[in-house]
């Protein structure tokens, strides 16, 4: 019993040393959302040949909005094809607009993502019950679609990404938004490994 008490005793004062010793200024790990669930280790096949990797955390710094100048404290934010997965309301390629206001809606939404010549490009995201994808049904999809609003509706859209629940991006389509022609399915979802 007296042993069992020195080893308590022994494991609190560690943890009263540890938390003396920390300052509080440890920078702050910025987590996976269900909707990309980049873990480090992750990766994603597709169709089109290419895979998808999620890379180590790394420590930067991001822009707190699309209309600040003032950057955060440094954290750690997961890699993602390449690009920072800052706070997943600010997936971005640019330092100035997000290229996802990524996956948080209830129902719809609709928001400017640049503006170009006098035109604005914006992306909608909806959500809808279940995808199939080849073989797979997916359940809990977000449909991202990106369109320039001076062609007046959300049918001439450029781009659509699909991105489900616990699984991350699984079908793109491009489209003409000046041409009849169908639109294309640029790649789609093959296999995946989630390393949560």
């Amino acid at each position: 019993m007296q042993m069992r008490f020195k080893l308590l005793a022994a494991v609190v004062a560690g943890l009263a040393v540890l938390a003396a010793c920390d300052d509080g200024n440890d920078a702050r790990y910025i987590t996976p959302e269900p909707y990309l669930p980049a873990y480090p280790g992750s990766y994603w096949d597709y169709s089109d040949g290419s895979r998808v990797r999620a890379c180590d955390y790394e420590l930067h710094r991001y822009r707190e909005s699309t209309t600040s100048t003032s950057l955060t404290e440094e954290c750690y934010v997961p890699i993602w094809d390449g690009k920072y997965l800052y706070k997943y309301s600010i997936y971005q390629s640019s330092p100035l607009y997000p290229l996802k206001a990524l996956l948080k809606a209830t129902g719809s939404s609709v928001w400017i993502v640049d503006e170009n010549n006098g035109g604005k490009l914006k992306r909608s995201e909806v959500l809808i019950d279940s995808l199939a994808v080849g073989d797979s049904v997916y359940h809990s999809v977000y449909c991202v679609t990106e369109f320039i609003e001076n062609l007046d509706d959300i049918d001439h859209w450029n781009l659509r990404e699909y991105y489900a629940k616990n699984v991350g991006l699984v079908k793109v389509e491009v489209n003409n938004p000046n041409d009849s022609a169908d639109f294309v399915v640029q790649k789609e979802l093959r296999s995946y490994f989630i390393n949560n």
